[in-house]
């Protein structure tokens, strides 16, 4: 067996779906493929290991950009991590060392200075262990009841208006940039980005609502996906993160929430522990701490780069994970 690792190229594609059915037991979606890895605006590098013609490891990354008031850089979300059970006789430890070492260098040269993922802990230990990512923290998760959020509109609400599953234009772009221009580091929020994610999903179905000031600008947004008896609130993301267009966005969620069925009972967010808006959500609007089964883990690609400041104060969310 000579393996050589090395970007993948679009006809490993055949290749790379039989290495996911051997490695996950499950059939993959080529257009679930072809939407996160060929119609995502943003690029970053995906490895793949190949023994001739056949895939027998992958690492994938999902391009975005990282922004906040510190800069604007090119960014990365490792995906898809998988072997092929056969590589387990050559060594399995150099051999996924050196996966995820070839797509460590390949990003870094692309001027991408960290990724990050959300893995489950024993693929946490692994990557700890082989790789040299490390866990910032369990991923922040709260949770509350659907019942109850109608009552909870802010004051002055006649001067905002809701807009429901309406596309990320030019009411969106304000808010764009001044998330943007924020302290700490986000994933990018442009309206293409925004309209990749949430609107061009295959067999995925998503709610929005998008919050309007009288001067037709945004003030907040908020994107819902219904899973199992929960509502997941995949985005929340507000110009003011005091204001109380909070509770209007809350309000507009649950009548979303209410009208997918009666027996959507819970409303879950994902976001940082301890960052200001989980502790607005807490203290005002009685969302409760949940155990997560991921955590936030980040590694760095290039030294020069200060990685653990800038992860600690990542503003992460359900959408920067793709299971969602």
């Amino acid at each position: 067996m000579s393996i050589v690792f090395r970007p993948v190229r679009p006809g490993d594609r055949p290749a790379l779906l039989h290495l996911f059915k051997l490695s996950f037991g499950a059939e993959p979606s080529l257009d679930e493929w072809i939407w996160k890895y060929d119609r995502n605006p943003r690029r970053s590098i995906s490895v793949g290991a190949f023994d001739g013609e056949k895939a027998v490891g992958f690492f994938g990354g999902i391009g975005t950009r990282y922004r906040g008031a510190d800069g604007d850089l090119p960014g990365t979300s490792s995906v898809d991590v998988m072997t092929d059970p056969a590589v387990r006789s050559l060594g399995k430890q150099s051999f996924f060392k050196e996966l995820g070492e070839t797509y460590r260098r390949l990003n870094a040269e692309i001027g991408i200075p960290f990724d990050f993922g959300f893995p489950h802990e024993r693929a946490r230990k692994i990557e700890e262990r082989l790789l040299g990512c490390v866990t910032i923290e369990r991923a922040g998760q709260l949770a509350r009841p659907v019942d109850g959020l109608g009552g909870r509109r802010g004051s002055g609400r006649l001067l905002r208006r809701a807009r429901v599953d309406e596309p990320f234009g030019a009411a969106h772009r304000s808010l764009a940039e001044a998330l943007h221009a924020r302290a700490g580091w986000r994933t990018d929020r442009s309206d293409d980005v925004l309209g990749w994610r949430f609107s061009g999903r295959p067999s995925v179905s998503y709610r929005s609502v998008q919050l309007v000031g009288l001067g037709g600008g945004s003030l907040g947004y908020a994107v819902v996906r219904v899973t199992g008896d929960a509502a997941l609130l995949v985005d929340l993301q507000l110009r003011n993160e005091t204001s109380p267009a909070l509770g209007d966005l809350l309000a507009e969620v649950g009548e979303l929430a209410r009208a997918a069925g009666s027996e959507i009972r819970t409303l879950r967010v994902r976001l940082p522990q301890g960052s200001p808006l989980a502790a607005r959500l807490a203290g005002e609007f009685s969302f409760a701490p949940e155990e997560s089964d991921t955590v936030f883990l980040v590694r760095s690609l290039f030294p020069e780069f200060d990685l653990l400041p800038a992860a600690r104060h990542f503003d992460y969310r359900y959408a920067d994970h793709d299971v969602f």
